[in-house]
């Protein structure tokens, strides 16, 4: 890799590019540390993919909408991931609940590098999340005590800013923003609208909103 610092507008034009934008990504992520999160008390650490595609329409995130009977987060829309087993690194955990949730071995996923992590204060999980291109749409199983039904939202129209909107929330004491995305009839917010805030930021250049700022 050269020494030369990406730059967020080569993402953008790459976006029509599945191998340009897979090179940018991995560039971006590697050029700084990922920020490691402290456990709060009683929290839990866990891990999520971020699966990427290149659908008909452009690259893409596929998300899932859960179901109901799980333990966390029931019928919210989420990255597949879970709580790091004993014994496993958090990669291993992502890549194994990718499988169990949506069916992706993990051989077939190609990681492209690792995002800082980020808290659900609801649950007291610290998730750390890792980006991967997945076979789509073929390749699809869903568990059907996990997953209601899975979303593929275009990278575009989490960069439109039509269709992102933030709020201030309170965590601990702490002012920090909420980010609510529309996709379609569906509003991802939480740990993973905050997921998608860091990831356009890194690879697309798109600024964090800091409490007091512009919503």
């Amino acid at each position: 890799m050269s020494g030369r610092v990406p730059d967020p507008r080569d993402g953008r034009e790459a976006l029509a590019r599945p191998e340009a934008l897979e090179a940018h990504i991995r560039q971006v992520l590697a050029a700084r540390p990922p920020e490691a999160r402290a456990l709060p008390r009683g929290g839990r650490r866990a891990a999520v993919l971020v699966p990427l595609v290149h659908a008909e329409g452009g690259a893409a995130l596929v998300l899932t909408k859960r179901t109901d009977s799980v333990e966390h987060h029931k019928g919210q829309i989420s990255f597949p991931g879970g709580g790091v087993e004993d014994g496993e690194t958090p990669l291993e955990a992502a890549l194994r609940e990718t499988h169990e949730e949506i069916g992706i071995p993990p051989r077939e996923v190609r990681v492209l590098g690792e995002l800082d992590d980020e808290e659900a204060a609801v649950s007291g999980f610290v998730l750390t999340p890792f980006v991967g291109v997945v076979p789509y749409p073929n390749r699809l199983r869903l568990s059907p005590r996990e997953v209601r039904a899975v979303l593929v939202v275009a990278l575009r129209t989490l960069l439109d800013p039509r269709n992102v909107r933030t709020e201030v929330w309170e965590r601990r004491g702490e002012p920090f923003v909420m980010y609510f995305y529309q996709a379609g009839d569906e509003v991802i917010w939480g740990a993973t609208a905050r997921i998608i805030a860091r990831f356009l930021e890194r690879v697309f250049g798109v600024p964090l909103r800091e409490p007091g700022g512009p919503a």
